[in-house]
């Protein structure tokens, strides 16, 4: 399983750095930017990411399936803690943000559309209230047992 991991980052620092290696897209002439973008290394990346994310995706399932099966409760609780997470970045996604490109100070050549700046939001918010639930519940933790007896 080591020799596993190792190779996947190998191929992601690879194709990372494939990337990066690429043309400087402020100094580049727009055929030099499409034969990158066409290319085997934009390839490599991108295919490697969805093969990333298709294997991750099934281990998970593969994962609260096992679960399901060995420890039903607990894995229920976790699949009711997922979807609750998935509830709140919905319901943040939908308030969208008041940022916009011009507030966010982007240049010019870098504007996104508002959809993206309301996803990003809405991920960062859901990762940061995740984030203060958890610390919250490890401070508290202790003291709720000794309320409890």
């Amino acid at each position: 399983m080591t020799i596993v991991k190792f190779g996947l980052v190998a191929i992601g620092v690879i194709a990372c750095l494939l990337i990066i290696g690429g043309p400087n897209m402020n100094n580049s002439t727009l055929q030099e930017r499409v034969e990158f973008r066409d290319g085997g290394q934009m390839g490599l990346a991108i295919n490697y990411t969805v093969f990333v994310i298709i294997a991750t995706t099934a281990a998970v399932l593969i994962f609260f399936l096992i679960g399901l099966i060995t420890n039903r409760k607990k894995t229920l609780l976790s699949i009711i803690g997922v979807l609750a997470a998935w509830v709140l970045y919905l319901i943040i996604w939908v308030m969208g943000t008041s940022d916009t490109n011009a507030t966010l100070n982007l240049a010019e050549s870098v504007q996104v559309e508002q959809g993206t700046i309301d996803t990003v939001t809405a991920g960062l918010y859901t990762a940061i209230i995740g984030v203060v639930v958890a610390g919250l519940a490890w401070i508290l933790s202790p003291l709720m047992g000794r309320f409890r007896k």
